[in-house]
């Protein structure tokens, strides 16, 4: 595999057509994740493109891999989130090299910005953490009973177990073997789910852009897969759970954004059952916990902040409501 980066991107672009040699064009590394490498490639008098190429080991202080055609489900959740989205909900894939594991995509909106940056810079607004919970719901509600979710790349859950299920999950009960009942529970629902809808698995504010008109782009969707949406929902409230954390202290407008954001997908999703939300309720709490003690801990909370989770933490794993899994 050609290894591409910014200095290198734009010859690699002309080589294969996909850029005019004659054009100029400038290449800058974008801050996704620790898992591949995303450059922004303007380009003068054509759209702006965003290409991505995936890494085997990703960035971080432990050995961690995973497998590089995990790319190609990220594609395909591209494609089919497109049509069932509204149109720059997720960027449209515009290309694809299979022997270097690229592809590239339309950007979002020019000024857009990463939510968890806004976020840690104290932009708590409700209404769009509201949103963002719709939207989720909207992936899962829309998802339901398409063919891509029973046969081809979404089909495939290895990657989620090797980026989510192992370094969140089974690390976080080899560390703390008192935890591993109830996490073992979650293991068995996310390899057996009861229900199968489209599942990101990684819908976190720093894959959410928020245009200047606090429109959403979700972007990375390496782990996505057909499984129990619940893992999505707890995921995500886990970050603004975090957040609002990390102090030491409930910061009470950010405790209000997982709610509301609670709130926004409960709406929207409709049928929320009990067994459901117990589900994310826990998921919520495990996925929390999988920051401090797993593989890819934050790095914004305070020792405070830390300690006073992981006393909480038997209770909040068996958690019945997402209330109860955020309170005090």
């Amino acid at each position: 595999m050609h290894e591409i980066h910014a200095d290198n991107v734009i010859d690699f672009l002309r080589e294969r057509g996909w850029i005019e040699r004659t054009a100029s064009a400038h290449a800058s590394e974008l801050g996704w994740g620790v898992s591949n490498v995303v450059l922004r490639v303007e380009v003068v008098a054509g759209p702006v493109l965003v290409v991505k190429q995936v890494r085997e080991r990703l960035r971080v202080a432990v050995e961690w891999t995973s497998r590089l055609d995990r790319i190609w489900i990220e594609t395909a959740a591209l494609r089919l989130l497109g049509e069932i989205l509204e149109p720059g909900a997720v960027p449209r894939v515009l290309f694809e090299d299979r022997e270097h594991f690229v592809y590239a995509m339309s950007a979002a909106p020019d000024r857009s910005r990463v939510w968890k940056e806004m976020l840690l810079e104290g932009d708590q607004d409700a209404e769009l953490s509201e949103r963002a919970g719709a939207l989720l719901a909207q992936m899962h509600r829309r998802s339901l009973d398409r063919p891509e979710l029973t046969v081809g790349p979404l089909v495939d859950r290895q990657v989620f177990d090797q980026l989510r299920i192992d370094p969140f999950y089974r690390t976080l009960s080899k560390r703390r073997p008192e935890w591993t009942d109830p996490l073992q529970e979650l293991i068995d629902s996310l390899e057996h789910p009861s229900t199968t809808s489209f599942v990101h698995a990684d819908f976190s504010p720093k894959n959410l852009l928020i245009a200047p008109d606090r429109s959403i782009t979700v972007v990375d969707f390496e782990t996505a897969h057909a499984g129990d949406p619940s893992f999505d929902v707890g995921f995500f409230l886990s970050h603004l759970f975090l957040k609002a954390r990390r102090t030491g202290r409930t910061d009470p407008k950010g405790h209000e954004l997982v709610l509301r954001a609670w709130q926004g997908y409960a709406t929207t999703r409709g049928a929320v059952d009990v067994d459901f939300e117990r589900r994310a309720a826990r998921h919520l709490a495990a996925c929390s916990l999988a920051r401090i003690e797993g593989k890819s801990p934050v790095d914004y909370l305070v020792d405070e902040a830390k300690q006073r989770l992981l006393k909480s933490a038997f209770s909040r794993l068996q958690s019945e409501t997402i209330e109860q899994a955020v309170s005090e």
